[in-house]
Order: C-alpha cells, then structure tokens, then sequence
C-alpha cells in the first residue's frame, strides 16, 4: 500500500507518494508531467519492481501552491527535495512528459547520484505553449476529471508564464546516463527529427514507439512504460556510470 509522505522545499510543503519496500541499492524517483497527480499511479507502482516515489510538485495535488517559485530551476528543486527525503544514496530517474524538464535539471547537477534515466514521450528541453493551447489544457480533463482539481489554476498560469525555451540535448549526450525513451508517435512532442535525434546522439538508449498510445503513453496499456522501466533499471544495476564524453 503506497503511502502518502511529505517533504519541504524552502518552506513548501510538497507531497510525494512512497510504495515502500526494497529499493535493491537504489529507489525510482518518477516526475510526472503537467496535468498529472501522485495518486494517479498509485496502481502501476508494484510493477516498477522496487521502491518507486512519485513526486507531486508544487501546485499540484496535495502540494502547497504558493503565490511564486514556478520556473523550472525551482521545480527542480523540488524534485530534489523528494530524493533527499527518500534516500541519501543513488537513485533511477524516471519521467513523463512536462516532468522531464524539472528532472533533467536535478539530473543534470547530481549525475553522481543517477543510475540511470527514462523519459516518457519528451524531448530533453525545456518548451513555452501557445496562449491556446495553454488555456485548453487548464479548462480541459485529464484522465477523466477537470484539471482545475488536479492542479491550482493559479499555479498552472504561473507554470506556462515562467517557462523559457532551453535545451539539455548536448548535455545529456556528453553525460550519456542509461537511457530509456518512449515515443508516442501520434502525440504532438516528440516529431520524427526529434526520434531521429535521439538515435544519433545516444546510440545506446533503448528505444521504444508505443504506436497505439496517445501522447498519454499510460494508455491503453497501464503497465507496459512501468515493465520497460523495469528492466531498464535492472539492466543498469547499481554502479553510477561515469559521465562518458562523445567525440
């Protein structure tokens, strides 16, 4: 039974959920992206295989959402924040959609901690959204209910106004952790030159296109990201790799 905990960045309270149990030398740590809530994987958690935290960033959920903090170097702080209340140790990265910006950041700064890194249908950037398409996503539904009970609609105003186009392509391909990708190929986030990117700069990665999900990569199939996580976790083991720098 998962349960619910609580940590603090810089005095916000921030919920995270803790599946408990061995976390085999070192836990998951899974930032979700924008719309999304702890308790909305609360059933996939078993299937990741050992001890897997999902972080609810601030705003979201059960979270504080305070009147400021929300460019990406303060959610990253906040995933920080979660992994150092879950352990002083290593741990596997895990992220979906527009957590992987927040996470790559943490990532980026504490590669001595990671063992390895998947990200679910995303670029390693982060991006800005239309006016329209901002506003569609707070008035719409994810997962079957209003995003206004997801997320403080003041914070997710507050999250696409902070945002600034930045890129960790280069970065990540200098670093080049065990990385794990998957691409929805319908979704509107990874386009073909960006799947083709990712095959050139990390020849190693195991790469995965869910041809029958949306950009939701949950679905139809809940547990299928969750198994692939699995193995790739177990595939990387337990020895942090070395950043490796490509010619």
């Amino acid at each position: 039974m998962a349960e619910s905990r609580f940590t603090t960045n810089a005095g916000v309270r921030l919920h995270f959920l803790d599946s408990g149990g061995d976390d085999r030398g070192a836990p998951i740590v899974f930032v979700p992206g924008f719309t999304c809530i702890a308790e909305d994987y609360v059933e996939v958690l078993p299937v990741f295989g050992r001890r897997t935290v999902v972080v609810e960033l601030r705003g979201h959920g059960r979270s504080d959402a305070p009147e400021s903090g929300y460019d990406s170097a303060t959610f990253a702080g906040d995933v920080g924040a979660v992994v150092d209340a879950v352990t002083a140790g290593p741990v596997h990265v895990v992220t979906f959609s527009r957590g992987t910006p927040y996470a790559l950041i943490w990532a980026l700064a504490h590669r001595e901690r990671v063992h390895s890194l998947s990200i679910g249908d995303y670029v390693p950037e982060e991006i800005t959204l239309p006016d329209g398409v901002s506003a569609s996503l707070l008035d719409g539904r994810w997962r079957g209910t209003p995003v206004r009970d997801r997320l403080d609609r003041r914070a997710g105003e507050a999250i696409i106004a902070s945002a600034r186009r930045q890129s960790f392509w280069q970065a990540l391909s200098d670093w080049q952790p065990p990385l794990l990708a998957v691409r929805s190929p319908t979704g509107p986030l990874i386009s073909d030159t960006a799947w083709d990117r990712y095959r050139a700069e990390f020849p190693t990665a195991s790469l995965h296109v869910f041809d029958e999900s949306p950009h939701d990569i949950f679905r139809p199939d809940r547990e299928r990201y969750p198994k692939l996580v699995r193995a790739h976790v177990d595939a990387a083991g337990n020895s942090v790799s070395p950043v490796r720098r490509r010619p």
